[in-house]
């Protein structure tokens, strides 16, 4: 699979098509309010922090997108 584009990672948290074709419909992508903000927070911190309840997976995976653009560790708390 190639480098994911940090443009596609941002389309495709908003719900819509990449160029890169990097979406899996079987995987959800598309983010709340809430899980934009945390996504946010997350690309200027460094790391992801996951609250106890109330986030689906999509922030999840969009961030490991994210940090494979990125080229850095994975890191959620």
């Amino acid at each position: 699979m190639p480098k994911p584009d940090k443009n596609d990672i941002e389309r495709l948290s908003r719900g819509e098509s990449t160029r890169g074709k990097i979406g899996n419909r079987g995987v959800g992508h598309r983010l709340t309010q809430k899980e934009r903000i945390l996504f946010e927070a997350a690309k200027r911190q460094g790391f992801l922090k996951i609250p106890v309840k109330g986030i689906r997976k999509n922030v999840i995976n969009i961030y490991q997108l994210w940090c494979q653009a990125e080229g850095r560790s994975f890191i959620t708390r």
